[in-house]
């Protein structure tokens, strides 16, 4: 599953920096860096944004394969390194790949617009 985080603290030093420093937005460093931080819905309805399936579909093969290494370990299903992974037909309208592992262990992975994998373990292929 890829973490989500959010930096607020970093997020209004960024905006200071780009307004050319704290002098021109009257904040003294102090005040941006004690910038109130989201709240629990803040931080909720940014990541709903995130399109995850998305996301991975934009990755290349190795970090692509890194994505689904993580989401096995997470899970936890044995798995020590991922050979391949194929994209397969979407199942129920999300992206899905073939994936073996080292050894021989097929799994199928989906990856859904809120990024928590759907992993079905394949032993029949």
């Amino acid at each position: 599953m890829l973490k989500r985080i959010i930096v607020p603290t970093l997020a209004a030093l960024a905006l200071t920096a780009c307004g050319g420093g704290a002098s021109d937005v009257n904040l003294s460093a102090n005040e941006a860096v004690t910038a109130e931080p989201l709240n629990e819905l803040d931080a909720a309805n940014a990541a709903d944004t995130t399109n995850y399936s998305a996301a991975v579909l934009g990755q290349n093969d190795a970090q692509r394969n890194a994505t689904f290494i993580r989401a096995l370990q997470d899970a936890p299903l044995p798995c020590d390194h991922v050979d391949s992974s194929t994209r397969i037909a979407d199942q129920d309208g999300v992206p899905t790949w073939r994936v073996t592992c080292k050894g021989g262990t097929n799994y199928m992975i989906g990856i859904p617009r809120d990024g928590v994998a759907k992993i079905i373990s394949r032993t029949d292929r």
